[in-house]
């Protein structure tokens, strides 16, 4: 027989999900964002976190499949939604990866020139900060979190068109390796704060099924 606090534990489940993908984004861009013996560090951790989001997606999996087998129709959306976090979540952990491997070459290739390096750099802020209203879209009122999604939105494109204009009609002249690693990191960055935008909806849904299942 069904338990409602089934649901509850699904809820728990993605805040753990969420919770990790802030800290492997945050690591990450740490590394991204300084050089020597710090970013090494940085990186170490970063490694950590991502093993540990791994887990947290595994078993949230687990979760999902378990619950899914014994749910009636009141539990739809909160089994939707820990699998929609957690879908977003697999995106995360491939994108924190791809960025980790451009700070991991760092030592070994041109740095980004100065004003580049402050766009990837509050890109990489973006994101987390994104992850942070996912974490807390659950209890916040909806309408203050789309209102940041919203916000965030509208200062990626913002970015991305200030890095395109550097790199591509700047008169200074940027290296091609560090031009390459920029515009990559800009796109998992932007990438990464729309899955972000999407955990944090899902969270909302996921609050309101547990919510819904506790009455």
């Amino acid at each position: 027989m069904w338990n409602p606090q089934e649901t509850s534990g699904l809820s728990g489940h993605l805040a753990l999900v969420i919770e990790r993908s802030r800290i492997a984004m945050e690591h990450v861009s740490e590394a991204l964002s300084d050089s020597g013996s710090s970013a090494a560090d940085a990186l170490q951790a970063a490694g950590k976190a991502l093993y540990a989001l791994r887990q947290a997606v595994d078993d949230q999996a687990l979760a999902i499949g378990e619950t899914r087998d014994a749910s009636p129709a009141a539990a739809v959306r909160a089994v939707v939604a820990a699998a929609q976090v957690n879908a977003d979540a697999e995106g995360v952990e491939g994108l924190a990866k791809r960025l980790a491997e451009i700070a991991g070459s760092g030592p070994a290739r041109p740095a980004m020139p100065a004003e580049v390096q402050a766009v990837v750099s509050r890109l990489g802020r973006i994101c987390v900060d994104m992850m942070v209203t996912a974490g807390s879209a659950g209890t916040s009122p909806r309408a203050a979190t789309e209102a940041r999604i919203a916000a965030a939105d509208a200062e990626v494109r913002r970015l991305r068109q200030r890095l395109d204009h550097l790199l591509l009609h700047d008169p200074a002249p940027v290296d091609v390796d560090a031009a390459l690693d920029a515009a990559l990191a800009c796109r998992y960055y932007a990438h990464c704060t729309g899955l972000a935008a999407s955990m944090a909806r899902h969270a909302i849904l996921g609050a309101h099924a547990s919510g819904h299942a506790r009455q």
